[in-house]
């Protein structure tokens, strides 16, 4: 068929034709979309609530008991062997008279038996009348020492004092422990004299995310399990940041169930449901309520000799809670629905639309294809007859513009070109004087020296953040010893070289009047001497030029190592274990001049001394993103302290890139490492 009798056979059919297009395509449309809502209703409505409502019902109390009785068979256990220790005569015959070694003794060679008794091998007892607090577990050396002493006005103590005025008998208490740096379920037996009065506490700890992992956390989706006290307080989540520490010595909590509720109606009825489960522990109770803006099915189960209540919330609409052959079902008669409603919906497309924008398409495709010459004619009086005039019409515009267009883009382009040259001068201009900035910056540094002078073995990791960095590490030597040492200056970058210089020079004018055996005086002299080089007005306020510096003098004669730090330490090991001196908590040049005091070890054969910034110790990595931190570097010296220098520094830096894995170098690292195995 030519194109004449084609658009002859068109106007034909167009004249028979008494409803437009946009018409029959309204009426197609709501046709379709009765048939989909009808559907619906009769099929999903009435199955899915139903169903859902009651196997979710079923499913959140089951999953409610179930965890109560296995916290139930884990924690009452702990408490019944903790009360039993707590009944113990030794230990009463003890604390009453601490400082008496031979009831010590009797009470921790005793005490052993239980420790094994318990799931995590441990147990703790905190004294009333001293303060002291010891725990005894299977990795303690003297399980019969105080860890440390508890104080009445301390913050991280108050868990201890307020059990001891809250607490008759016994209380479980999740507890971060900051001087064990250990998060426990703690389980808390008070002990009495024969008056009544409370002595002691005593009880064992399981680690938190052990409980977490075995009781909270669950892999079911829509599922989340949590534990409150009957405060609502939250001690125990899948989100432990959510969870309220120490929660016996809190008398309101912002972790509290109550908060996530959306009104007091809601938080009366949660009341009721709490009240109504603790009436009856071996049931649990449902409510229907939201929780954080969310409908969510609540089952709460009550543990009596805890106090707790362990409380289930199901999402029913991610819950799995449909029968699997069910959902198939619907799942087919729908797609079946689905395709019924797609062939009819093509059908009538094509015949109302498709066919007559196919021939508008293939001339829209040469517009699109840069011909702007084609012309889109059509005599349809309907809506794609006025499409078609209208691409014709934008056609001309598009092509008048994009004559105008390219003569402005080569004009761009040109000028782009232009600043492009500029902007790759500046760059390597810039790259050229920072390349200078770290030759100038390497010149200072006494690598030469430990090279020709040094009689021991030694190791430098000198890692700037960038090319030029604000670490700055020295050597210096005389007939009597010499001097190591390690500075951290604020910034990094370009302006932490700058104050590695400052530093440099006031380290040179210290050195110069002051005794290089006494770190200590140096400090101190090189902090005076720095606060003459920086200015002090108000203009320096804000920028930081503070310096944190460690010093070591390797007294050659006496065969000792005398250390002085500004928060920085000094580590040391023998290959049995490592040891840290701690610097003193005022750096160089801060706000108030701070006081510095020597500390002394012994130079023994086998020895080596560690001096670090803290850029290695903020560095995150791992699997969590944390920094690496003084127990992961005690851990790698301990383990390492006995390999040649130049080897454990090779294996320092690829443990350090492993465990910084994707994640950007925070800070300049520098480590300075020495040992005499002879000394000279």
């Amino acid at each position: 068929m030519s194109q004449e009798q084609t658009e002859q056979s068109a106007q034909a059919g167009e004249s028979r034709i008494r409803w437009g297009l946009r018409a029959r395509t309204a009426l197609l449309l709501f046709g379709l979309a009765a048939v989909l809502v009808v559907a619906g209703l009769l099929v999903g409505r009435q199955v899915t609530d139903d169903i859902r409502g009651h196997f979710g019902a079923a499913f959140a109390r089951n999953n409610a008991l179930l965890t109560q009785q296995r916290i139930l068979s884990l924690l009452g256990r702990e408490l019944a062997l903790a009360e039993r220790l707590a009944d113990s005569a030794l230990l009463r015959e003890w604390i009453e008279d601490e400082n008496n070694p031979e009831k010590r003794q009797r009470f921790f060679r005793d005490g052993d038996s239980y420790r094994r008794g318990f799931a995590d091998q441990n147990f703790f007892l905190a004294s009333a009348l001293s303060g002291h607090y010891y725990l005894s577990d299977k990795d303690a050396d003297l399980s019969d020492r105080p860890r440390y002493t508890l104080h009445r006005n301390s913050p991280d103590d108050a868990w201890f004092y307020a059990t001891l005025d809250k607490v008759k008998t016994h209380a479980v208490n999740v507890n971060p422990d900051e001087k064990l740096r250990v998060t426990k379920v703690w389980t808390n037996v008070v002990v009495h004299d024969r008056a009544g009065r409370p002595i002691a506490l005593t009880g064992t700890g399981f680690e938190f995310s052990r409980f977490l992992q075995d009781f909270v956390t669950s892999p079911e989706p829509g599922l989340t399990t949590l534990v409150i006290n009957q405060t609502g307080t939250i001690v125990a989540h899948p989100d432990p940041s959510k969870v309220e520490y120490a929660a016996v010595s809190k008398a309101d909590s912002d972790k509290s169930i109550f908060r996530q509720l959306d009104d007091d109606d809601a938080r009366d009825a949660l009341r009721a449901a709490l009240a109504e489960s603790a009436a009856d522990s071996g049931r649990a109770v449902t409510l229907q309520t939201r929780l954080d803006g969310q409908d969510r099915l609540l089952a709460l189960a009550y543990i009596p000799s805890l106090d707790w209540t362990v409380v289930t919330a199901v999402d029913l609409a991610a819950s799995k809670v449909l029968d699997q052959g069910m959902i198939v079902a619907v799942g087919i008669g729908g797609a079946v629905l689905l395709l019924l409603i797609f062939a009819l919906t093509t059908a009538g497309f094509d015949r109302l639309v498709l066919l007559p924008l196919a021939r508008l398409t293939g001339s829209v495709r040469q517009i699109a294809a840069g011909r702007y010459d084609v012309r889109l004619r059509s005599r349809r009086r309907d809506e794609i007859g006025e499409l078609t005039r209208a691409f014709d019409a934008m056609a001309q515009q598009v092509r008048a513009h994009t004559e105008e267009l390219e003569r402005r883009v080569e004009e761009r382009t040109a000028d782009l070109a232009d600043a492009n040259r500029k902007m790759a001068e500046t760059h390597r201009k810039l790259t050229d004087s920072i390349r200078y900035a770290s030759l100038i910056q390497s010149a200072i540094l006494p690598d030469r020296d430990l090279s020709q002078a040094f009689h021991g073995e030694y190791f430098v990791l000198w890692l700037p953040r960038d090319v030029v960095g604000g670490d700055l590490y020295l050597y210096r030597a005389n007939d009597d010893g010499c001097l190591f040492g390690v500075v951290d200056c604020a910034g990094h970058g370009v302006p932490g070289a700058f104050m590695t210089m400052i530093a440099h020079a006031a380290i040179g004018v210290a050195a110069a009047d002051t005794p290089w055996n006494d770190p200590a005086a140096l400090l101190a002299r090189t902090d005076e001497v720095a606060r003459t080089m920086l200015p002090s007005d108000d203009r320096f306020g804000q920028i930081a030029t503070n310096m944190d510096m460690g010093l070591c003098y390797v007294d050659l004669r006496r065969g000792l190592v005398r250390f002085a730090g500004a928060k920085l330490s000094l580590f040391w090991s023998d290959g049995t274990q490592c040891h840290e001196i701690r610097g003193q908590r005022r750096g160089l040049n801060d706000r108030k001049p701070g006081t510095y005091e020597n500390r002394e070890v012994g130079l023994e054969p086998g020895r080596t001394f560690y001096l670090a910034t803290d850029g290695l110790l903020d560095q995150a990595g791992g699997e969590h993103g944390y920094g690496f931190g003084e127990r992961r570097l005690s851990d790698w010296v301990q383990a390492n302290a006995e390999a040649p220098l130049a080897e454990q520094r090779d294996r320092l830096a690829a443990y350090l890139e492993a465990y910084r894995g994707a994640l950007p170098q925070r800070d300049d690292i520098t480590v300075m490492a020495f040992r005499f195995d002879n000394r000279p």
